[in-house]
């Protein structure tokens, strides 16, 4: 057998070791970064702003009755008063999110981290108020109460479903669907308006409507297309798919002495194929909107980049939520 040669190997250090150790990295000129989360919630529900304090309050009215008024009789008679509530939103504190950023490391790299960075955080903060929204409707349905008496309270249907369980399949697909048809009509009995109502559901859910057929059959109206693989609305709820649905707010660590519970998902709802609100549900209450703010550190050298809120988040109309949730 012959003998290799001896050649000179340039990119190893002292001629052992990995043979391209010393070669230089080509920049390519493209830098990878995470995909955008997006806030699905946001645009879907109350908003209010105050310039100063520590909570709102939204009132709440409840009904009044009528009564036939017999010839003769007197109207202080017969009246009745509307009951009167109201529910409080307490500011959480302030949110953040940051990055440090040393001017030695930022001198060796070769591209930009900067606006990535911000845009980072600035989503970090925007999927936090998502998953505390929705964990705020699904409170509402677990507390099982009324605001004022008559005015309805949360829903909980459970679809039982097949020996394979939930998944991408078609017993999952129409299970959400007899889901939202019966949510529908219990919504209807509470009087919650027809428009503006919304079922927040995974990614997996989402594919399986699309499995079973009915949410692409033309017979029903062909409200999604297998080519897309999305639906835009089904029995009256504007459809849409959350990937951080139960994953609940930020850690409540460092949150207020007013808003002591968090936003945490309910754990009774871990098999939830939908959680579904109409647009007064729920609402966010602003002391301060989204900020980034840039500030040098001299001391270490570096600079830091911080995106903050000032918000808060609660529920008010336990009739207007819902929860589907698999047997």
């Amino acid at each position: 057998m012959a003998t290799l040669t001896n050649i000179q190997k340039q990119g190893a250090v002292q001629n052992a070791g990995d043979q391209l150790a010393l070669f230089l990295k080509v920049f390519s000129g493209e830098v990878l970064t995470a995909f955008t989360r997006a806030s699905q919630v946001m645009g879907n529900h109350m908003v209010k702003t105050i310039d100063s304090g520590k909570s709102t309050a939204f009132p709440v009215l409840g009904r009044g009755k009528a009564h036939y008024l017999p010839a003769g009789a007197n109207l202080d008679d017969l009246r009745e008063a509307i009951p009167h509530n109201e529910v409080v939103i307490n500011i959480d504190g302030l949110l953040t999110s940051d990055v440090l950023i040393t001017d030695i490391y930022e001198a060796m790299n070769h591209y930009d981290v900067r606006g990535e960075y911000a845009k980072q955080l600035g989503e970090a903060l925007a999927i936090s108020a998502d998953g505390a929204m929705v964990a705020e409707i699904a409170k509402l349905v677990k507390a099982n109460k009324e605001n004022i008496t008559g005015l309805g309270k949360g829903v909980v249907i459970e679809k039982t479903l097949g020996a394979s369980g939930a998944g991408i399949n078609y017993e999952t697909g129409k299970a959400v669907i007899e889901g939202l048809l019966e949510m529908k009509a219990k919504w209807t009995a509470q009087y919650v308006p027809a428009s503006e109502r919304y079922a927040y559901i995974t990614p997996e859910v989402e594919s399986a409507l699309i499995a079973s057929k009915d949410a692409i059959n033309r017979d029903f109206g062909a409200v999604a297309s297998i080519v897309e693989g999305n639906i835009d609305k089904l029995c009256g709820f504007k459809i849409i798919a959350v990937p951080h649905l139960k994953d609940g707010g930020a850690d409540k660590t460092g949150m207020l002495g007013t808003s002591p519970e968090g936003h945490v998902f309910p754990t009774e709802y871990a098999k939830a194929l939908a959680v579904c609100a109409h647009r007064t549900a729920v609402a966010t209450v602003k002391l301060k909107d989204l900020q980034l703010e840039h500030a040098r550190r001299p001391e270490l050298q570096a600079d830091m980049i911080i995106a903050k809120n000032a918000v808060g988040h609660g529920g008010l109309r336990p009739e207007a939520c819902g929860i589907i949730l698999a047997k």
